[in-house]
């Protein structure tokens, strides 16, 4: 009896511990389908990222409107949506070097300065192609597209959101400082304008000064870092060149606050002298065209997308324009 009692017992013990492990069974199960539905759909993304560039490349890698240039990537790779949320990395990009605060200028050197603020690229570049294709006059001897679809990174920040991110904040603290702002665009809506209406703009309005904002994307291994494009003299625009390359240099020595390394591909100490931009050779007004850094290094990349580094850019760019005004 005792030996059947004991064998009742062990059997119902052996039912009830199989019947605990079902239920962990089936949730290991799930939790690893899960994560391998990631995988692949990480892998997918990946292998789109290494697609050729689209419209609006060349080998310069630098990515300053339909003048450029830039080492671009497939537009399918690259979100259209201007409220793409820049804080998602499918690429898992180094977390950002922390920069100080960039304060905003107080200077009164600013108060009543006409300033033209240029984000470059647009949101509807991708569905405009054939109009932005088409051929412009870039003044100098050179004809240029319209415009380009801008660059971005390898998992769908695109250019043209982060540049209107930065001019925003721009626009912010130059009002807060008594300047009067003109902006090429306020939002990514559109497509274009052309160069040449972005020139225009800034000629229109009598600008005190102009700035045009971009961010680069060239694949060269390491490149990373800012830097500053000048205008060279050109018969249009002769009397602003000056201005622009010293509001480039001030440019350039105000922006490493951020935390962005000076270019280390593109350009002489963070200042690159450009012959063949529509926007400068066309401005009358004096102009320079910065890149904010490289959208292809990882490094840079995570800078770009924070908003703490939008703002110190825009900061920094301020404190240029202040320094130049006195």
């Amino acid at each position: 009896m005792r030996d059947r009692r004991s064998i009742k017992a062990g059997i119902v013990l052996a039912l009830f511990a199989a019947l605990t492990l079902l239920p962990a069974c089936g949730s290991s199960s799930n939790t690893d389908g899960a994560a391998s539905d990631d995988s692949v759909n990480t892998t997918a993304l990946d292998d789109n990222a290494r697609q050729p560039s689209g419209a609006g490349t060349d080998q310069t890698g630098t990515s300053a409107d339909g003048d450029t240039s830039s080492s671009t990537i497939s537009s399918s790779t690259i979100s259209t949506d201007p409220t793409a949320n820049p804080g998602s990395n499918q690429n898992q990009s180094p977390p950002p070097t922390a920069a100080p605060y960039v304060p905003r200028p107080l200077t009164p050197g600013l108060a009543g300065k006409v300033i033209v603020i240029d984000a470059g690229h647009n949101g509807g570049n991708y569905s405009h192609i054939n109009d932005i294709n088409q051929l412009v006059d870039a003044g100098n001897g050179v004809t240029k597209q319209c415009d380009t679809t801008g660059t971005g990174s390898f998992d769908g920040y695109p250019e043209y959101a982060f540049t209107l991110s930065v001019a925003l904040e721009l626009q912010s603290t130059l009002q807060a400082a008594g300047a009067q702002v003109v902006m090429v665009r306020s939002d990514s809506s559109g497509w274009g304008p052309c160069i040449t209406e972005r020139a225009r703009i800034g000629n229109d309005a009598h600008a005190d000064l102009a700035i045009s904002i971009h961010g680069d994307g060239n694949d060269a291994p390491d490149a990373r870092g800012f830097h500053v494009l000048v205008p060279v003299t050109t018969a249009q625009n002769a009397a602003m060149v000056p201005t622009a390359q010293r509001f480039g240099s001030l440019l350039r020595d105000a922006f490493g606050a951020t935390g962005m390394p000076l270019s280390n591909y593109l350009g002489s100490n963070g200042i690159m002298y450009r012959g063949d931009l529509g926007g400068l050779n066309l401005s009358v007004v004096p102009k320079v065209f910065i890149e904010c850094g490289n959208m292809h290094n990882a490094e840079d990349l995570a800078l770009m997308r924070t908003g703490e580094f939008q703002r110190n850019a825009a900061n920094s760019i301020a404190t240029a324009m202040a320094n130049l005004f006195g």
